[in-house]
């Protein structure tokens, strides 16, 4: 964190409030947290996590309050309580006059939005970080109901072009609607390279559609590798995993315990590994396909060479700056970018550095974000 007392000159947001979340997003609190004289960070995590939210409140980069708060893991409870905790804040944090931009990512936040503008001097911003595809209509109301509230609000940033795209018709880029995606910030993680020891790290939430098993299928016929699965995952996928594991007799190739790790502790992991591996389902019916993968840019922040599916909105980057590899999810694809990656691995660590100076949070949020200084 920046010593910023001294230097008021620093901070070029006057008043914001900010949703955010204990999981990866693209260190914006500490951006704020930099640079916002007055800041209110809402943090929400899912209804799984529900112990964990907290609501703090900043001036001048100085932590001064901070309060934990539980949710019901019930879902209608749960969106009810989140609703009166954000009123809740508001009534304490704000007087009526107050100018500030509320920076959100769900669009509970916009209920009775002509209401909270004749109550606070609020000015949302929509920062629209997903998009759902399919034909449930649970899922096509939800994102009637987005696509409403972000044709209400003045300023909306996107963590992708087909985000973009989706809610403007074409790509915006303009004082009021742009892409935003996630910035970084690198760790100064060293680490050896062995040849005859390659670590491949996965991290993040494990979910059906991430690849980890057609990973296991590999591992079976490829004893060079070794993985290490840092994350966690509901109890009955978790048996699932490890029935494959032991089926095929790699317990000695994969580290997985199914439990969160700290920063601190990833980043004591991550140098026993050379690359990290995000196998996504690259086609349009995954969430991801749409959205700007936490899971890349955390090995990013950590130095590791990438090798990922053909996720559209950040592939491009990675195959820009040489930072990894783009893969079909078949063994020949897989193989052949590793034994690349393993060949020319500096000339791949190069690239990541390149990656991670275009996506430095400090730079890349600063020009982006031009227009929260009008307050």
């Amino acid at each position: 964190m920046l010593d910023l007392k001294k230097n008021k000159s620093l901070f070029r947001y006057k008043n914001i409030f900010l949703q955010s979340s204990l999981q990866f997003s693209g260190n914006i609190e500490e951006y704020f947290v930099n640079h916002a004289e007055k800041l209110v960070i809402f943090i929400i995590m899912p209804r799984v996590k529900n112990k964990d939210n907290v609501i703090r409140r900043y001036s001048y980069g100085k932590l001064i309050e901070e309060e934990p708060f539980i949710l019901s893991e019930n879902i209608f409870l749960y969106y009810l309580g989140w609703y009166i905790r954000y009123l809740k804040v508001l009534n304490k944090c704000y007087s009526k006059k107050e100018p500030f931009f509320a920076i959100v990512f769900h669009p509970i936040f916009f209920f009775g939005m002509s209401i909270q503008k004749i109550w606070k001097n609020i000015e949302f911003v929509y920062w629209v970080g997903d998009y759902f595809p399919g034909k449930n209509i649970i899922i096509i109301l939800f994102e009637n109901l987005k696509k409403f509230y972000h044709g209400q609000v003045t300023y909306s940033c996107y963590v992708s072009d087909i985000i973009n795209k989706i809610m403007n018709g074409k790509v915006l880029n303009n004082g009021n609607r742009k892409t935003v995606m996630l910035g970084v910030k690198p760790k100064a993680i060293k680490r050896a390279f062995d040849i005859n020891n390659f670590n491949i790290l996965f991290v993040g939430l494990i979910k059906e559609s991430q690849g980890l098993e057609f990973f296991y299928d590999f591992l079976n016929e490829n004893k060079e590798y070794k993985l290490k699965v840092i994350g966690d995952c509901e109890k009955k996928l978790y048996a699932k995993h490890m029935s494959k594991i032991k089926r095929y007799n790699i317990g000695d190739q994969v580290y997985f315990p199914n439990k969160f790790f700290s920063d601190e502790q990833l980043n004591e992991i991550s140098k026993q590994c050379q690359i990290g591996i995000a196998l996504y389902d690259a086609d349009k019916s995954n969430v991801t396909y749409y959205t700007d993968p936490g899971k890349v840019k955390t090995y990013a922040e950590l130095g590791l060479p990438i090798i990922m599916s053909n996720i559209p909105s950040i592939a491009p980057y990675i195959l820009k700056f040489k930072a990894g590899e783009i893969v079909e999810r078949n063994e020949s694809s897989l193989k052949y970018a590793l034994k690349k990656v393993r060949d020319n691995y500096q000339k791949y660590i190069d690239g990541v550095d390149k990656f991670n100076r275009y996506f430095y949070f400090e730079d890349y949020y600063r020009e982006r974000f031009k227009f929260l200084e009008k307050v």
